[in-house]
């Protein structure tokens, strides 16, 4: 999609069928936030390495346009920033009908993880395995 920034990556992709429909015909909500919330868990540890983590938020949640039946829907990802512990993705969920051709931007929003071990919140992003991983996977 043209408006997309160039750092952005398509991290999953699904397709719009009836039991992700509400009585109107169209995607539900928590079914595309299902969607953005694991596409975007999973892009964080196959791109940092980080493990264990959870959702601390969704920010800036904004419905641009409904998912219809049939639509192709291409989930976007970019790791925004990370602290110690957590770490922070844009998001972006365009939807496409196959049959037209016609593009359009679902959904966008921020989740910000917090990656956890022993139940409590472990700084990753500023740890030795961090480090190692980074090395390991440089290149």
């Amino acid at each position: 999609m043209s408006d997309l920034e160039s750092d952005f990556e398509v991290i999953t992709r699904h397709v719009v069928m009836g039991r992700h429909l509400n009585a109107h015909g169209n995607l539900f909500g928590g079914v595309i936030l299902s969607w953005i919330d694991v596409a975007a868990a999973l892009h964080v540890t196959e791109v940092t390495g980080a493990s264990g983590l959870v959702t601390a938020s969704m920010d800036d949640v904004i419905f641009r346009a409904p998912g219809v039946s049939g639509d192709h829907v291409a989930i976007y990802g970019r790791i925004v920033s990370t602290g110690k512990s957590s770490v922070k993705v844009d998001i972006k969920a365009i939807g496409t009908q196959p049959r037209t051709g016609e593009c359009r931007e679902i959904i966008h929003c921020t989740i910000n993880f917090v990656c956890m071990r022993d139940n409590k919140p472990f700084p990753y992003f500023a740890s030795e395995e961090y480090t190692r991983w980074r090395e390991a996977n440089a290149g």
